[in-house]
């Protein structure tokens, strides 16, 4: 015999378990501790309407479920599927219990009646709803602010078979020894549920500390990026240190020979000069956004590209950290790869909005990679599937390092197009508002 007190606590523990609270641990805890009590009374109650065994023993538990799965729609940040999982699976258990232990009870060589069945019973019951919430406590946390899928839609129709084969209603399907069919097949059911879980959830790890790896490596390639823009920064500081001083001993020699009517011509020469400095220049209206294209104006003086700007972008509705991150990533590609052209080396970048749109455009000595054209020789069966159903890569189509530039234009409904012309690549962003 199964106390209906043992399996709402069971039940309870589950749903305290596995689900995420919504509010502070003692208001879930009354809460769930209420719904305890309404279940007994409820199960108390129940079990006196009708007569028929079967009925006297699942009214209640199905009672006891509903008011903790009703409790879970309040109290529990869940979606509704992984309530309504525990729910039947809560039920499940009851209804698999209900069979089995009688039939370990019977398997004993001794007597089992009296106290030692209704403890046996209670200690089965309470390690076997022990052992399902270990096996499934990581996934469903993990997977606790996930919305409802269609994996959660299978496991509770699987839970509604097993359910409904642990009540006898498949004991057609077996010819002979119907308990220990009925047995095995629900034991492959409860092995089939834990097995979906475990693997879906080391699936999602397995994806979780890929982006996680890709993540890290974006962030490098940025420090690398900033670390960059920050030596070239510091050179031009030292530059124009230097520039200082050499100044400063031009003026000193000039007293000394005693030709001072040529040090005002010399400074007004100096100050001409100093205007010329990349980095001092300024490019756009926008402090911030006047500060990276200096940096990469910077270091393209010091890479020997000529670099020209003519930024304006007006009342454009987009946020200055979004701005700053596309012209950075677009001015990183363009001076990296006009870097390491053998020629004549020049960088053009060009901002002009118009109505509900903005353009960003960078011309630059480069050559535009040719298509890899794919053949049949060395290749896997992989190498034609992924040639087949997927796009291309970053790498294959000239797009690599303008990762967070793709993310903001599909925020916008923009597009990012890569064109060429002899010794040109054309880079060009244009968003829509």
């Amino acid at each position: 015999m199964i106390y209906f007190s043992i399996v709402f606590l069971c039940m309870a523990g589950l749903f305290l378990t596995l689900l995420e609270d919504r509010f502070r641990v003692w208001t879930t805890i009354g809460a769930v501790g209420g719904g305890y009590v309404l279940s007994l009374v409820l199960a108390f109650l129940l079990r006196r309407l009708t007569d028929h065994p079967v009925l006297a023993q699942q009214l209640p538990c199905l009672a006891g479920a509903a008011v903790f799965f009703a409790l879970s729609l309040f109290f529990f940040t869940n979606n509704i599927l992984q309530k309504l999982f525990l729910a039947l699976l809560s039920l499940c258990n009851f209804t698999f219990l209900s069979f089995f232990i009688p039939l370990l009870l019977g398997l004993m060589p001794f007597s089992t009646a009296g106290a030692f069945a209704g403890f046996f019973s209670a200690a089965v019951y309470l390690l076997f709803t022990l052992l399902l919430g270990l096996c499934l406590y990581r996934p469903i946390r993990h997977y606790s602010d996930r919305g409802a899928s269609g994996f959660l839609v299978g496991m509770c129709l699987l839970l509604l078979c097993l359910y409904l084969l642990s009540l006898g209603l498949f004991d057609f399907l077996f010819r002979t020894n119907i308990f220990a069919a009925r047995l095995l097949a629900a034991v492959l059911l409860y092995g089939a549920m834990i097995f979906a879980f475990r693997s879906i959830y080391q699936a999602g790890r397995f994806r979780e500390k890929a982006a996680a790896a890709s993540a890290r490596g974006s962030i490098l390639a940025m420090e690398s990026e900033a670390l960059a823009d920050l030596l070239a920064a510091v050179r031009e500081a030292q530059s124009a240190q230097k520039a200082g001083e050499y100044a400063l001993d031009t003026i000193a020699v000039l007293l000394a020979d005693g030709v001072s009517e040529k040090i005002p011509a010399y400074i007004a020469s100096v100050k001409q000069n100093s205007l010329h400095t990349p980095v001092l220049e300024k490019y756009h209206e926008n402090p911030y956004l006047n500060a990276v294209i200096a940096v990469k104006a910077a270091f393209a003086a010091q890479n020997g590209i000529a670099f020209e700007c003519n930024a304006v972008t007006g009342e454009a509705p987009l946020k200055t950290g979004e701005l700053c991150i596309l012209v950075n990533e677009l001015l990183a590609k363009a001076c990296r790869e006009a870097a390491s052209f053998e020629g004549d080396r020049k960088l053009r970048f060009t901002a002009f909005p118009a109505k509900d749109a903005l353009t960003l455009e960078v011309v630059y000595s480069s050559l535009l990679p040719e298509p890899e054209k794919f053949t049949l020789r060395g290749k896997k069966a992989a190498d034609i599937a992924q040639w087949l159903f997927e796009d291309p890569s970053q790498e294959a189509s000239g797009l690599q390092g303008l990762e967070s530039t793709e993310e903001i234009i599909g925020r916008y409904s923009g597009k990012l197009t890569l064109s060429g012309a002899p010794n040109e690549i054309i880079l060009q962003v244009c968003l829509h508002f």
